[in-house]
Formats: C-alpha cells, sequence, structure tokens
C-alpha cells in the first residue's frame, strides 16, 4: 500500500512475520528520513529505555521466582540460557546470579 500510494504517511497491518515487519519498518524509516534524523537522539534512547525495562522485568523475575522457589516464565528461561549482549543483556545475567546464589 505504502509503495503504491506515495502520499501516504502510514499503514496498519497485523505482520506476523519478522522479516516483513523489517522491510515495511525500513521503507517507513526511508521514506520520513528527515524526521527520523532530527529526532535520532530521541529513538536511540527511547530503544535503550524499552531494552533496560525490559531486561530489569525479567532480572526481577528470575530473582523473585528463585527466592520464592517457583517456576519460570518460558521467556525468563530462555533468557538466562542465552542473555542478549548488545542491550545489557549479559550485565543482567551476572547481577541475577549474583543477587540469587544467596
Amino acid at each position: 500500500m505504502l509503495h503504491e500510494n506515495t502520499s501516504m504517511v502510514a499503514a496498519s497491518s497485523n505482520v506476523k512475520s519478522m522479516s516483513k515487519r523489517l522491510e515495511l519498518m525500513r521503507f517507513i524509516i526511508r521514506k520520513h528520513n528527515q524526521s527520523y534524523q532530527a529526532h535520532i537522539e530521541d529513538a536511540i534512547l527511547g530503544i535503550e529505555t524499552i531494552s533496560m525495562s525490559r531486561l530489569d522485568g525479567w532480572e526481577n523475575e528470575i530473582c523473585n521466582t528463585l527466592k520464592e522457589k517457583k517456576i519460570l516464565s518460558q521467556a525468563s528461561v530462555d533468557f538466562i540460557k542465552s542473555p542478549s549482549y548488545g542491550d545489557g543483556g549479559m550485565a543482567a545475567a551476572v547481577r541475577i546470579v549474583s543477587n540469587c546464589k544467596k
């Protein structure tokens, strides 16, 4: 839709394919490149805020679950098995191990 009508700003869809989602995002970013460049700092800081919030959530869930001797969610199990590196995931994993081995 966006390719066919260049006057459109955005479209909504239920894109389930990550590659299609990234293709759509790439198109939107290129189309609005000047606007994004003007707000790049805010965008990067927003991504960092979301990332750290997600990590804090996992860290808190894992520590509380281990202290209460309950079962971890699958998302937390997946995270602790393979923490991400680029967004502070490894540091969160180290804090979890340090705080929860007591």
